[in-house]
């Protein structure tokens, strides 16, 4: 099959580069070995596409490649790094806020925040008076959380030296949301009497997550190495309880989407490791600064 020139010709740079089908290889050389316009043509073209081909990069164009490549190795990287920067200097700038706040890593230091700031001041009526007491030493008893790890009440027994008393403290925590970086914060707590012979007791019931949840608890801290065994029961709910080397227990539940829970109506019990009960929960009724304050105490059967 004979074809023009033109066409030809331009099936000529196909062929050169390659990329020609076989078909078209033979359609080019049959022609060129015919016309010698065309067979010139071949030659000039093929030399002229084989010397750009050689053609070397000058080794001004081979460093400015090099550069470019570093420059934009480097670019990443600083983009990177700022990046990292950027990220690491707003959950420091966020981790100071929040500590500032009162927010911490753990229940028990927040829990410990919570008491001596907030709670401890409470005790006073001359802010002169808080402001010339010495700091209360607090040691830490135990702590209960909730069964999603986001609550927790810690507790902790409270020395005021200027009068040489001590107090049972409860510190309501829950753990932040992403602006909190994942610290907990106090939200409440309690400071109850001491008994250091017997047995103390104090809890709460306070929301979290966005007041849709009640996490309760009851704390007990036993003095008396005699107890091996509380029972207590409160809304119909007996719990056995086991004091730790500490000699702290507790309980601990949540509940969702329930009105707030009233004053807790228990009763209980301790005994010995024979099981004699040497200990009994009562409403005991107590004369303090001229006003009588009815509470829940563990009184020693006789």
């Amino acid at each position: 099959m004979k074809y023009e020139h033109d066409v030809i010709r331009d099936l000529m740079p196909l062929c050169i580069d390659g990329i020609a089908s076989e078909k078209s290889n033979a359609a080019v050389q049959e022609h060129i070995a015919e016309c010698p316009a065309c067979e010139k043509e071949w030659e000039q073209m093929k030399n002229t596409i084989n010397t750009k081909k050689n053609i070397p990069i000058s080794e001004e164009t081979a460093k400015y490649t090099e550069t470019a490549k570093r420059v934009r190795s480097k670019n990443r990287w600083i983009l990177l790094k700022v990046t990292l920067g950027t990220i690491l200097a707003v959950l420091v700038i966020s981790i100071i806020g929040n500590y500032i706040d009162g927010a911490r890593f753990t229940p028990k230091a927040a829990a410990k925040t919570y008491i001596t700031q907030d709670l401890y001041p409470n005790l006073f009526s001359d802010p002169m008076e808080l402001k010339n007491s010495p700091k209360p030493k607090l040691t830490y008893v135990g702590t209960i959380k909730s069964s999603d790890g986001k609550a927790a009440c810690s507790y902790s027994l409270m020395y005021r030296s200027d009068i040489d008393e001590t107090y049972f403290t409860s510190g309501n925590t829950e753990r932040g949301d992403i602006l909190r970086t994942g610290m907990w914060i106090g939200c409440g707590g309690n400071i109850e009497p001491y008994s250091d012979k017997g047995i103390s007791m104090t809890g709460n019931a306070f929301t979290y997550e966005n007041g849709t949840k009640w996490f309760r608890t009851k704390g007990f801290y036993v003095a008396d190495e005699n107890v091996k065994h509380i029972s207590f029961t409160t809304n119909g709910q007996t719990y056995e309880l086991t004091p730790d080397k500490n000699g702290f227990c507790g309980i601990g539940y949540e509940t969702y989407l329930e009105p707030k829970p009233a004053d807790i109506q228990a009763k209980g019990s301790a005994a010995d490791e024979n099981g004699n009960v040497i200990y009994t929960l009562q409403l005991v009724t107590e004369k303090i600064n001229g006003t009588d304050y009815k509470y829940y105490g563990w009184v020693k059967t006789q």
